[in-house]
């Protein structure tokens, strides 16, 4: 008995465990608008390649480094001759002769016109924009999850209220069908009850795919693979957020913080520092080097010197200086510094109109959330209202004392109230969320 109970209490430990498995698995499909943006962040292809193109230019920038080292060149050459070779008391012979050349070099630049140093400086610049594209691909990213995240709630509460209407409805059928044995009400009143409930059945597969096709666009956007389990948590929020910033206020936080004005500003150093790069072009290098070199002959059936011997013998060392003087490349240098200035010239346009959009965003978010808060008050007030009209209506009609039609025309205006006050809601949360975001606070808290 003992063991038969042993064995029952592990069958419904492990049941348990199955079960609380189960529920663990269905907790964790319900996403955050954090787990959202942090995933993305994470598998978004666009981030993958921009961090592709930082990685390159880390490498660009060492190389650019690199290059005040010296460099060091072994080389080695055989060579055959047929007919007269020269010999090694520099005199043409008769005869087939073989030389084996041998030579290590170093060369540094001392002086290349400040091209490298400048080059560096470009390079470090190109690598801060290239962070802040980044930060920017991110931030897009971000803004447009939370769009369709807030656009997934959206569509669950409209759908919510159309579910409650079938709720109603069928409340109602049950009260027709008493009026109707009562003979206070004809028999076609609960046929026009019974079409109005397929109508909100109707309208409630309508919203259940919608709401699947916004789910299906954010797993999309997200690159989600397992797409039939995804959904996202149902939170309350309410709309008891203030915008305590005017525009203009968000605005001077945002110039200094957004990445795509950060960027745009590395962008315009960066071009300025091609500028310098360009003037290299007119002045001298210098450059040092040195170099240890041999040989090795064997003519013909004359009697030849050891390899040994002529290694040592024909030993040569050398050290150098060049100096080049560009003195006419045909206006190429002309051209490089004329082009430079002209994509210096654009950078700064550019910096600019990053600048004018960022400020057009602020300023349509901000009147798009002042215009959703006054209609987030109107809609609360014609909820209230059509929730009283429809009170009455349902106890007039309970009371047999009006038609099907006034009934219906009422449940539907509260419906629609509902459902417009669900869009002012979100679209003001919307806004104020990216106001916020403009402002410096995150999207994923």
């Amino acid at each position: 008995m003992i063991y038969i109970r042993q064995k029952e209490i592990q069958k419904l430990f492990t049941i348990c465990l199955f079960i609380f498995y189960g529920f663990s698995i269905n907790a964790q499909n319900k996403w955050t608008l954090k787990q959202c943006i942090d995933y993305a962040s994470e598998h978004n292809i666009n981030v993958k390649q921009q961090r592709n193109a930082i990685n390159k230019l880390k490498e660009e920038t060492q190389s650019l480094k690199n290059s005040y080292l010296p460099d060091l060149n072994l080389a080695t050459s055989q060579r055959l001759d047929f007919g007269r070779s020269l010999n090694s008391s520099n005199a043409y012979e008769d005869a087939n002769s073989r030389s084996t050349s041998f030579s290590l070099a170093t060369e540094i630049p001392i002086f290349t016109g400040f091209k490298t140093s400048n080059s560096i400086s470009k390079s470090k610049y190109d690598l801060k924009a290239a962070f802040e594209g980044l930060e920017d691909i991110k931030n897009d990213l971000a803004l447009n999850i939370t769009t369709y995240y807030f656009q997934v709630l959206l569509n669950k509460e409209i759908t919510k209220i159309a579910e409650k209407q079938i709720e109603l409805i069928k409340e109602q059928e049950k009260q027709t069908q008493i009026l109707v044995e009562n003979g206070k009400v004809p028999q076609s009143q609960l046929y026009d009850i019974l079409a109005q409930l397929a109508d909100d059945e109707l309208k409630v597969i309508e919203t259940s795919n919608t709401l699947k096709l916004s789910l299906l666009d954010l797993t999309q956007l997200l690159e989600l693979k397992e797409k039939e389990t995804f959904d996202i948590t149902e939170d309350k929020i309410l709309p008891d957020s203030t915008i305590t910033n005017l525009p203009e206020g968000i605005y001077d936080i945002a110039k200094e913080n957004m990445p795509q004005v950060k960027r745009a500003k590395f962008t315009l150093e960066s071009s300025k520092e091609a500028i310098k790069v360009a003037q290299a072009g007119y002045y001298p290098t210098l450059s040092a080097g040195a170099g240890i070199s041999s040989n090795y002959y064997h003519i013909g059936k004359n009697i030849n010197a050891p390899f040994s011997e002529q290694f040592k013998n024909n030993m040569q060392k050398s050290i150098y200086l060049t100096v080049n003087v560009p003195l006419f490349d045909r206006f190429k240098t002309k051209k490089n510094i004329h082009t430079a200035r002209i994509d210096t010239d654009n950078s700064r346009l550019a910096l600019d109109n990053e600048q004018k959009t960022l400020y057009k965003k602020i300023k349509k978010a901000y009147m798009d959330a002042i215009a959703a808060k006054e209609k987030l008050t109107s809609t609360s007030k014609s909820v209230l209202a059509n929730t009283e009209a429809y009170r009455y209506a349902k106890e007039k009609y309970s009371a047999g004392k009006s038609t099907v039609y006034e009934y219906n025309e009422s449940k539907m205006k509260l419906a629609n109230a509902l459902s417009e006050q669900a869009q002012a809601k979100y679209t003001y949360l919307l806004k104020t969320k990216i106001l916020e975001f403009y402002s410096g606070k995150p999207l994923n808290e």
